[in-house]
């Protein structure tokens, strides 16, 4: 983790990786400091909400969900800056001229985020309150608690922030075919929360939009000729403008035919360059191909 977070030149890193069909944490370790001079401590605050774009996932299973779309239904994307209830919002290449015409497909695998916007006003019209309940139906957000962690529950689902063990939760329910079981930081007996958190075929359909993603989308630097991979990254400036914070992460399973193991890993750094997709991808691939060896 110290040489991760070196290597990218990062302040703090955590890395989640949990067992797929049981939920048991393997490893939940986290590294920090002030700056790129001084030493590393450790950090144990894994239930702490913090911002990322990893909800486009969950909003495109919430649309998925109500039948109004479809992975290969376009959108608009324009020239990659959009105007919604009065924020304006950037496509990270927004200054290159922005995707235009897009599959829903591609939305995800280029991380649009005016991509998720369109999707979720197609879904759900200015329904906000129609959105966050079914967020919260797919279970993004949950677990309230984790025994042996304090965690802080997400109260708006609309918000981007989530916390990271919640995030794996959700990533793994992916992968468990839409099975959501409870994290645990002992091996214990699998406590299942909810049995079917979206219909097999949505649940399908999201996991073919993760694995696309790394073969054919942003999130290449986490495509490994060892095993197939799903997952997707994320990008968030955090601070103003001058304080150029980011927080970067990645989120996905392996073997994609019958997932072993469901991986977190959250960096932040100062500056660029900076991206879920570069930099925590390439971190996430080493991972795995570490597990692999090991096994």
């Amino acid at each position: 983790m110290a040489t991760a977070i070196i290597e990218h030149k990062a302040t703090s890193g955590k890395v989640i990786i949990m067992e797929t069909a049981t939920g048991y944490i393997r490893t939940m370790i986290g590294l920090e400091r002030k700056d790129t001079l001084s030493p590393f401590q450790p950090t144990t605050d894994f239930c702490t909400p913090y911002p990322t774009e990893q909800r486009q996932v969950a909003t495109l299973l919430a649309a998925l969900e109500t039948g109004k779309i479809s992975l290969s239904d376009t959108v608009d994307v324009g020239k990659g800056i959009y105007i919604s209830g009065g924020d304006t919002i950037k496509d990270h290449n927004w200054h290159r001229g922005g995707y235009g015409k897009i599959t829903v497909e591609w939305a995800i695998a280029a991380n649009s985020r005016i991509g998720e916007v369109l999707i979720r006003e197609r879904a759900f019209g200015d329904k906000k309150s129609e959105y966050e309940a079914a967020i919260e139906q797919i279970g993004y957000g949950k677990p309230d608690s984790v025994e042996g962690l304090e965690c802080i529950p997400s109260t708006n689902m609309a918000t981007s922030k989530i916390s990271p063990i919640q995030l794996i939760a959700f990533y793994n329910a992916i992968a468990n075919h839409g099975r959501m079981v409870q994290p645990q930081l002992y091996k214990d007996s699998v406590a299942i929360t909810s049995p079917q958190i979206a219909s097999k075929s949505n649940i399908d359909s999201i996991r073919q939009a993760l694995e696309g993603t790394v073969t054919e989308g942003l999130g290449k630097r986490a495509n490994t000729d060892k095993t197939k991979v799903a997952g997707k990254g994320g990008t968030i400036q955090i601070g103003n403008f001058n304080d150029s914070t980011y927080i970067i992460d990645f989120c996905g399973y392996f073997p994609t035919g019958n997932p072993r193991y469901t991986i977190l890993v959250i960096l932040e750094k100062q500056g660029l360059p900076a991206s879920g997709h570069i930099h925590a991808a390439g971190l996430f691939r080493k991972i795995v191909e570490q597990l692999i060896q090991n096994k």
